[in-house]
């Protein structure tokens, strides 16, 4: 498939996070190809959402480096990176409905994502969220789906999900990951964290251990989605 965008590569290496409690994550090796799908699996309190915020530049780190696009300034990162959710703390608000959910993004967002753009994802993710519905009354999957478009939608380099496995199962579940399967054949990065992988499709899969637990992860490719 032709790309319409231009994905970005990102890069880790020796990446380690402590804080009060002790170690968050340690060790982390990780290439993200340009234009793939990366996962992050392991169970909850391993580190997935801290280390997922790191690669786009958004949690402080105490060893190690990451690069996105080649550049290893965090700032760069956070421009070419879009956080589609990254739970608890960025997530879409509950109790706007969806075309205000779109303005606000639109207002703090320089215009973006346009209405022909989001229109694109919308289709390519499969979803068509009614303008005047409530968030919180999207199902599980719409919810995800709708944040991978907003996202998505304003042509970054790469995007990142947290969560993908979240109160999502069976079909849904298979919906979601060939969602974020076409997102990167589109041409966008795409890095999300789940308690487990899909059973194909990704192109790396990082496995992270329990927390405070210091092996390091095992990073294995994956074949293509049937």
């Amino acid at each position: 498939m032709s790309t319409a965008t231009s994905g970005v590569e990102i890069v880790a290496v020796g990446l380690a996070a402590h804080g009060p409690d002790g170690t968050i994550f340690s060790g982390v090796d990780l290439t993200a190809p340009a234009a793939g799908l990366t996962v992050v699996a392991g169970p909850g309190g391993a580190g997935r959402t801290s280390l997922l915020l790191a690669l786009g530049g958004r949690f402080r780190t105490s060893a190690g480096s990451v690069t996105v696009d080649g550049s290893g300034r965090p700032a760069i990162a956070r421009q070419r990176t879009a956080v589609a959710r990254a739970r608890p703390g960025l997530d879409l608000e509950e109790h706007l409905t969806v075309a205000e959910t779109v303005a606000e993004r639109r207002a703090i967002g320089a215009g973006r994502p346009t209405a022909f753009a989001l229109e694109r994802m919308y289709d390519l993710v499969r979803i068509e969220p009614p303008a005047h519905l409530l968030v919180e009354h999207l199902s599980a999957v719409e919810h995800l789906l709708f944040s991978i478009a907003l996202a998505a939608a304003t042509h970054p380099g790469a995007i990142l999900v947290d969560d993908v496995d979240t109160a999502i199962a069976g079909a849904d579940l298979s919906r979601a990951w060939r969602a974020l399967r076409d997102i990167a054949d589109y041409g966008i990065t795409v890095v999300a964290t789940a308690t487990a992988p899909p059973p194909r499709g990704a192109e790396r899969v990082v496995d992270l251990p329990g927390h405070h637990l210091h092996a390091r992860p095992h990073l294995y490719p994956r074949g293509g989605i049937a």
